[in-house]
């Protein structure tokens, strides 16, 4: 028998358990203390700061009992930062980068000290695969966990820059409703509303109704962003030790391409003149706007919908023992039809044709995610011990049919797109190429958190995986690993705690490279030393780390690749960095501060990129948001903020025009020939940086408050990441969002 199905039946034997002790816990008859049966994470006054991070070890240990680096982005922040998507209310975090592919309304894309993160919802995997999954809503979570550094040992699937644990909103005692309305540029129209509260007098079943309707355009003129979302929840308390919560999510979001691949000339660097004989040839028409739109308005569209049902349950058999399930299943798919430039991108001879490739796809998936945890609490001396053994199962399929093509040429400075016809104007290379790929993954892990004598932390985890992945290429691959992890950290009086930790990471890749082979899956290790810094009698969080990490089979976008989502293994890379994040709250200001360096490496592979620094990894950022609330002015509120973003280093690609007009002149070549760019070998190059000013400013009065935000202020237009492969990304220009709220 497999360790798949050994897993399976593991999985079916602690859910029959669950339901078992909650049936016989359910006869009991009792009255509920609310406060003894709610969780309460821990918060300052204003809702700001966060002290306890669920995410960090699976357990609500405090922040700065946790000898590893977390930030916490509480509901008040999202708000006070007017976060319309998780990307946005990553902005001020230490270390992360939410600027990786620019503005782009299809999903959140981010990096955490210098890797791509895996996205987590209540502690389970959110996406699997690409471009087939909706993206959450601020306005539906709680708090979002940024858990940096390897975190494989409790999750199974992280990259070694950390993970993002997305926290939804649940059920609360309290009766209270909320109706939320935002009125935006951008023809931005939403309309949100939550409600929440107890359906019986003994407070044992709590409900919960989130709903958002959205009718929005772009800063592109022909791309949309409308979504629906409904999300119920309810919890049930049975008895003073068990309870259930079901959790539904239904989304529908409708949206095109807002990333458009521009080419490296027109957008880092000016577009040549093409010469010839000593005549011009092609005068340069100047750079690129950043909401040129090159797809075509009729036939581009992202548009994705997704079902999903979570169930999380808790059982306390006593002082010592309890069990935590959650599970989820979700489908989702995605339509998407969208033109870009031609990989390498590059204008063609005449300096006012833009070659397109057209895709298509209609892509699905599947997921069962589940994680069973039992949790004990107990003493041994001067010892007191927080232990979790965990099992996790995840069995997932997608699938996708997809068409390639060539999509003809648009003239970015002025496109016209009155006489395209998809039927006749697109030239397939490839349709109908079905796909379907599958995984399943089973992981036992099991950690001790020792809190020695009240002032020595001691954490320690080991992790066994066993993963299952196949796809039409290569068929059924096994894959294994053992990761674990070490931490020590002690506890002054005066609320300073050192600490230091090692953790590895292991994350299965499905999917093959250019060459046709199965990609390896990413594996790596991190050593991190830092402080944490609670002054004592204040609200006041800081935290200093500095870390090194490697990373063995990293991947990258292919520079040789047709399609945006071809990937290439590089081999090797090392990443160092420090990290300060301060989060400070007086009576009538709070400060949210950070500033990352990063130093990145490319140890091992092609000889193009070997000791040059990853792409899309800035060399340093730094951002400062400051609210005031002045007491003489009850419920008024005014915030600023500021993001520095370093350079980031890339391969610029431009154009060979002597061998391009050659080429054009040479009737012996056959018409592709003639018509295809040639490139020079590309040179080291590095985007500009970059600062960005935030602004909110608004007024509660009783029920009722009013607010105003408004992301880069100056509208400044600023290149986000330019990508090895030949492409650059425009940032989001300036957006202004008035939010109108009503609480009852």
């Amino acid at each position: 028998m497999s360790a798949v199905d050994h897993g399976v039946k593991l999985t079916k034997l602690m859910i029959a358990m669950s339901i078992f002790f909650g049936s016989s816990v359910f006869a009991e008859e009792s009255t509920l203390e609310k406060e003894d049966e709610i969780e309460i994470i821990t918060v300052n006054s204003t809702g700001l700061i966060a002290y306890d991070s669920a995410g960090a070890s699976k357990s609500d240990v405090p922040i700065i009992e946790t000898p590893a680096s977390v930030s916490v982005i509480t509901e008040q922040r999202m708000t006070d930062l007017g976060s319309q998507t998780v990307q946005d209310a990553l902005g001020y975090v230490a270390g992360l980068y939410n600027g990786t592919y620019g503005y782009d309304s299809r999903g959140d894309w981010s990096t955490i000290r210098g890797a791509e993160p895996t996205t987590y919802l209540d502690g389970l995997k959110l996406m699997f695969g690409n471009y087939n999954n909706t993206r959450m809503n601020p306005y539906s979570l709680s708090r979002i966990e940024v858990i940096k550094g390897p975190a494989s040992v409790l999750y199974g699937q992280g990259t070694t820059g950390g993970i993002i644990n997305l926290a939804s909103k649940l059920p609360e005692v309290e009766t209270s409703g909320q109706i939320n309305v935002e009125v935006g540029n951008n023809d931005r129209y939403q309309l949100a509303t939550d409600v929440t509260g107890s359906l019986n007098s003994d407070d044992s079943v709590l409900y919960r109704m989130i709903g958002l309707i959205r009718d929005s355009g772009t800063q592109f003129d022909y791309v949309d962003d409308d979504a629906v979302i409904l999300s119920p929840s309810m919890t049930f308390y049975m008895g003073d030790s068990t309870e259930m919560t079901l959790l539904g999510n239904y989304q529908k979001l409708e949206t095109g391409s807002t990333g458009q691949f521009y080419p490296h000339e027109g957008t880092v660097v000016p577009v040549s003149d093409v010469t010839y004989a000593g005549q011009t040839f092609a005068a340069s028409q100047g750079d690129l706007s950043s909401t040129a739109f090159i797809s075509e308005p009729e036939f581009d569209r992202y548009d994705t919908e997704s079902y999903s049902l979570t169930a999380m349950f808790k059982h306390e058999f006593n002082d010592v023992l309890s069990l935590q399930t959650n599970m989820r299943y979700m489908d989702s798919q995605a339509d998407y039809d969208s033109m870009y430039s031609l990989f390498t991108p590059a204008l063609a001879i005449d300096n006012v044709s833009l070659p397109r490739t057209a895709y298509s796809s209609d892509a699905t998936a599947t997921a069962f995610t589940s994680d069973t945890r039992l949790y004990a609490i107990f003493d041994t001396g001067v010892i007191e011990h927080e232990v979790v053994f965990g099992f996790d199962y995840q069995d997932v399929e997608y699938k996708n049919v997809y068409d390639y093509g060539y999509g003809g040429t648009i003239n970015p400075y002025a496109p016209d797109y009155s006489a395209f016809n998809a039927a006749t104007d697109i030239t397939w290379w490839y349709q109908d190429i079905a796909s379907k790929d599958e995984a399943k993954q089973t992981g036992v892990y099991l950690q001790d958190s020792m809190k020695i004598a009240d002032r020595v932390i001691v954490s320690g985890a080991l992790r066994y995986d066993y993963v299952e992945q196949k796809n039409d290429y290569v068929g059924w691959v096994d894959q294994e690993a053992v990761t674990g992890r070490l931490g020590l950290m002690y506890l002054f009086e005066v609320g300073i705690s050192p600490y230091v930790n090692y953790s590895q990471s292991f994350e299965p890749i499905n999917g093959s490279g250019p060459d046709g082979l199965s990609l390896k899956p990413l594996e790596g290790e991190q050593y991190e030393v830092g402080v944490k810094y609670q002054p004592r009698g204040t609200e006041h969080l800081i935290t200093l780390s500095a870390y090194d990490i490697d990373q063995k089979n990293y991947v990258v976008p292919s520079a040789s690749g047709a399609t945006p989502t071809q990937q290439d293994q590089i081999g090797k890379v090392n990443i160092k960095g420090v990290e300060l994040e301060a989060q400070l709250a007086w009576e009538q200001v709070d400060v949210y501060a950070s500033y990352a360096f990063t130093d990145s490496e490319v140890k091992e592979g092609t000889d193009e990129l070997v000791g040059r620094p990853l792409e899309s990894t800035p060399d340093n950022q730094a951002s400062i948001w400051a609210t005031y609330r002045p007491v003489q002015l009850d419920g008024f509120k005014i915030g600023a903020g500021a993001r520095y973003v370093g350079h980031t280093e890339f391969l610029l690609q431009t154009r060979d025009t002597d061998a391009m007009v050659t080429n054009s002149l040479n009737t012996g070549l056959t018409l592709a020939q003639r018509t295809t760019p040639v490139f020079n070998e590309g040179v080291p190059y590095q985007t500009d940086s970059y600062t960005l000013f935030d602004f909110m400013i608004g007024y509660q009065y009783n029920d009722y408050s009013i607010a105003l935000n408004v992301k880069n202020v100056a509208d400044k237009e600023v290149i986000t990441t330019c990508m090895n492969r030949g492409d650059c990304f425009y940032g989001q220009g300036r957006t202004v969002i008035a939010t109108l709220t009503y609480d009852f």
